[in-house]
């Protein structure tokens, strides 16, 4: 009797079990659900890259040139795309395609090569790693670590890997991880607009020209459509533009274009503002001095009104990039040696800001400091995005610049301000300048109404245009724009147009991807004082590989002697 009973208990059991299985399989076909175990929640999607995946129209193709032998740092960064993609086909189903390529896997390396060049003029940035082969030995090989996105006729390039030179290694890595799915969503999004969002560049006050902001037009264009013109005192010149950049104006506005830039921010308009208030002449100074004079345009009472003073000085800082300086004695060849130049600072933000996170330094040149004003108009939250480091100092204009300068050593003692305000956001509800003014003359449409108070909006000032500007050089009897941010002395490429671009899509964000630039995952790295010695290395590797071995040792052995002493009554 015990017998059948003791089965039929299991039985029942096995039923209950079977009935369960089903009920859940049911509950998933009609609820999808995830569960994610992660304390910091590391691979669980956001809602809005959620409702973009399950809201594809038409197929997705996402070509990723990270494959085939790799680094083991580099095989946790592709564990880690494959891990998101994953996730994306989760919610993206069949309409999310995606391919890891080994450009190595061509052997004819003339075809190779061409792949490689196609890929870097599409867009994709290169990275050498090495890589050891059966004998032990290295070779170098050229690696993307990016993607080719496409959807439809249209496609667009994805760098994956962040660099910035002031962190570790692994640093670098884990910030790149962090921004896997921005930068896949952000690009998704925008090649599944139905309507892009334009831009536009205001001229007609010796602003930088196409050639200039050469670098900076390309990458926008990837999500906007980029337009370039006048004002001449129209106010609804603007109204069409999500957001408008006013960079490096060598020249005063007219009270009519200051009217149609106010009326645009009341309406709710974005404004990035890139200027230099002090003018250098930088180009005397090959001859060894220059004079820096005070380069006002006019705009400096309207961003007072919205609560920032441009000052008319020049930062120097401890912290900044280099010059070649010719060292050799007079009379002899020239001789250059790279030297740090204060007045060309190496700038920051803050590491939790979504547009700073992570983010390589910002290269400038004759930067000005600005103040935020705590009594202006309207409600107004003022956010430091760029700033100069712990030594920098200021120097009021007219100065006289010589280039003797950079071969003195600077006294550390004159360098005791720390973080002045090169770039500052302003974001909230804005009064009009011209509240208690009337409407200027040459301002059209005749009997403008004018806003007093603005929808809620933000504005950018930024009080060095040059970090806006890309190199030209002149190559192959034409002239030709180097990228933004990229430094022909140093060879290095700073963080200027990713910096923008993050302002630009922070500014302009309506869907909340901006913020998945803030997530945060914990980076658990080993420690290298630890396993450094061998002694405790090896107890490591012990503990590790015979302590699961012996707890499923005891396991069984418990498991049986419970099993005999139940059927044994």
């Amino acid at each position: 009797m015990e017998r059948k009973a003791l089965k039929r208990r299991h039985l029942f059991q096995l039923g209950i079990t079977l009935v369960l299985v089903v009920v859940v399989s049911l509950l998933a076909e009609i609820k999808f659900f995830r569960i994610d175990l992660t304390s910091e929640k590391k691979h669980t999607l956001s809602q809005p890259s959620r409702r973009l995946l399950r809201e594809l129209e038409d197929v997705v193709y996402v070509k990723i040139y990270l494959d085939g032998e790799l680094p083991a740092e580099f095989v946790n960064f592709r564990k880690s795309i494959r891990e998101l993609m994953d996730e994306f086909r989760a919610y993206g189903g069949e309409k999310l395609q995606y391919q890891f390529i080994n450009l190595y896997d061509e052997p004819d390396e003339s075809i190779r090569n061409r792949m490689i060049g196609e890929l870097y003029d599409r867009g994709l940035k290169v990275t050498n790693i090495q890589v050891r082969d059966g004998e032990g030995g290295s070779s170098t090989r050229t690696i993307f670590p990016g993607a080719i996105i496409g959807y439809g006729p249209f496609e667009m390039p994805v760098n994956l890997l962040k660099n910035n030179p002031s962190l570790s290694h692994e640093l670098n890595l884990n910030n790149s991880i962090q921004t896997l799915e921005y930068e896949f969503a952000r690009a998704i999004h925008s090649l599944t607009m139905e309507e892009v969002p334009r831009i536009a560049f205001i001229e007609g006050h010796g602003e930088l020209d196409s050639l200039q902001t050469h670098s900076l037009m390309d990458e926008l264009k990837n999500f906007f459509q980029v337009d370039r013109g006048y004002i001449n005192g129209n106010v609804e010149a603007l109204l069409n533009y999500q957001a408008v950049i006013i960079a490096r104006p060598e020249h005063p506005f007219s009270e009519a274009d200051k009217f149609a830039i106010d009326q645009y921010i009341m309406q709710g308009g974005k404004v990035l503002f890139f200027l230099d208030p002090v003018h250098p002449f930088a180009d005397s100074l090959s001859s060894g001095t220059t004079v820096a004079l005070a380069n006002q345009v006019g705009l400096e009472d309207l961003l007072f009104k919205y609560g920032v003073r441009v000052n008319y000085n020049l930062v120097a800082d401890l912290q900044c990039n280099y010059v070649p300086v010719n060292t050799a004695p007079a009379g002899q060849q020239a001789r250059f040696t790279m030297m740090p130049w204060v007045y060309h600072p190496l700038l920051a933000g803050p590491v939790t800001h979504p547009v700073t996170r992570g983010l390589n330094y910002v290269k400038s040149q004759f930067a000005s400091s600005m103040d935020t004003l705590s009594g202006s108009s309207g409600h107004v939250t003022k956010t430091v995005l760029l700033a100069t480091s712990q030594a920098s100092r200021t120097r009021d204009v007219p100065l006289y610049i010589n280039m003797e300068e950079v071969t003195v050593q600077p006294d550390p003692a004159l360098y005791h301000s720390a973080n002045l305000p090169v770039g500052i956001l302003l974001e909230g509800v804005f009064e009009s300048f011209y509240k208690n003014y009337p409407v200027p003359e040459g301002v059209t449409p005749s009997g403008w109404k004018m806003i007093v108070e603005s929808e809620p909006t933000s504005l950018f000032i930024l009080s060095d245009g040059d970090i806006a500007a890309n190199e030209v050089q002149f190559e192959q009897g034409a002239f030709r724009a180097q990228p933004l941010g990229y430094d022909r002395y140093t060879r290095q490429t700073f963080g200027n147009r990713e910096f923008i671009m993050n302002v630009v899509n922070y500014m302009t964000d309506e869907t909340g991807l901006m913020e998945l630039r803030s997530r945060e995952f914990k980076l658990r790295l080993l420690n290298n004082e630890l396993i450094s010695q061998k002694s405790q290395l090896l107890k490591l590797k012990l503990i590790n590989t015979l302590l699961p071995l012996l707890l499923v040792v005891i396991s069984g052995v418990f498991i049986q002697v419970v099993r005999r002493r139940r059927y044994a009554r």
